[in-house]
């Protein structure tokens, strides 16, 4: 209990701290007069963009769950890869933690077998990750090549994205083999009485999902290819939704220089800090410091994905909370339904 609560407050100074060094030179004045220069519709068409963005999000998802046998339609998808940005968003971590609400509505919603979830859901977060690190990988080395980080921060940055590339790589084609690194991973764990019968069921859990995402990757490799491409089309989508914000606010650069700013902010995301918080600030401001411009717009534009990232995300938080009452009251509608129902064949009482 000490050590986390000792965790906890290191997490908030360091926090703390981003927020200082990202502040430091800067009035709140300074910001204003930056993100005044947002018109009420440049706002609203850099909503509608995100919110575009947003949906095509589940697009590689929605060709997964179709390819294994369930027609299930787009919006509904949506909605619950909505709900679970939400929850990952305000969770620490690199934007994970979402994902097993999205299976459960899957199963709740749609009578999805939780395998089969458990495995489309893992194999879009499978090409999701494949396609940010590789995204990474190139994004850095153009920005070493323009020589706008020092090299040993290049040297580290492309190492760990070049390594989760072939991990994630290695592990697709281990499951095309036929091979189930997890299920092996596990059960290397000593099995405990107390954990037994638990731990037996995650195991067999994801030997099935593993077991669908092989079978998939074989069977479906059409699927696998539009979904490459969606991811790219993703990547796209967030390169022009920067671009247009930096015009919006009144800088322009040049398509390296935008390439570094979205670098900086998705490197922010995979810190262990809840939706970025304080990485995301004082990222912005190295990037434009590195690349020669105002640190204002650095701190205007964290401030900008911040404020626009929290209202989406507490947006799928709602949509999240609300779904899953509506499951509960149908729940609980159908169980006392089932209470009151007569059992077949048992005979009424007779009167007396």
């Amino acid at each position: 209990m000490r050590r986390k609560k000792s965790a906890l407050i290191f997490l908030w100074l360091l926090i703390a701290a981003l927020f200082w060094w990202a502040w430091r030179d800067i009035s709140l004045l300074q910001v204003w007069d930056a993100l005044s220069r947002l018109s009420i519709l440049s706002l609203g068409i850099l909503l509608a963009l995100n919110g575009a963005i947003l949906l095509l999000f589940s697009s590689r998802w929605w060709l997964i769950i179709r390819a294994l046998g369930y027609k299930i339609p787009y919006f509904p998808l949506a909605k619950y890869r909505l709900a679970s940005f939400g929850l990952s968003y305000f969770t620490p971590g690199p934007q994970f933690g979402g994902e097993p609400l999205q299976i459960y509505f899957l199963h709740a919603n749609h009578q999805v077998p939780t395998d089969t979830g458990l495995a489309s859901v893992s194999l879009d977060k499978l090409l999701e990750m494949l396609a940010n690190f590789t995204f990474l990988s190139i994004g850095i080395m153009l920005m070493a090549w323009q020589g706008f980080l020092f090299q040993e921060m290049t040297e580290i940055v492309v190492s760990f994205s070049t390594t989760m590339v072939i991990l994630l790589v290695g592990y697709l084609l281990a499951l095309l083999m036929g091979k189930m690194p997890l299920t092996w991973v596990l059960g290397l764990i000593p099995l405990n009485k107390r954990w037994q019968t638990s731990l037996r069921a995650t195991r067999q859990t994801i030997l099935n999902a593993e077991s669908q995402i092989g079978a998939f990757c074989r069977q479906q490799p059409r699927i696998l290819i539009q979904s490459s491409l969606l991811s790219a089309l993703i990547w796209l989508s967030l390169f022009g939704e920067y671009a247009l914000a930096l015009r919006f606010l009144g800088l322009e650069t040049s398509l390296i220089n935008i390439l570094t700013i979205i670098v900086f902010a998705r490197l922010a995301f995979l810190t262990p800090l809840p939706g970025g918080l304080g990485a995301l600030e004082a990222g912005q401001v190295i990037a434009m410091q590195s690349l020669g411009l105002d640190p204002v717009f650095g701190v205007s534009m964290s401030l900008f994905i911040r404020v626009r990232d929290t209202l989406f995300g507490l947006f799928g938080l709602w949509i999240g909370s609300a779904a899953s009452h509506k499951n509960s009251l149908t729940s609980n509608n159908n169980s006392s339904e089932n209470k009151n129902k007569p059992v077949f064949g048992a005979k009424s009482p007779t009167k007396p």
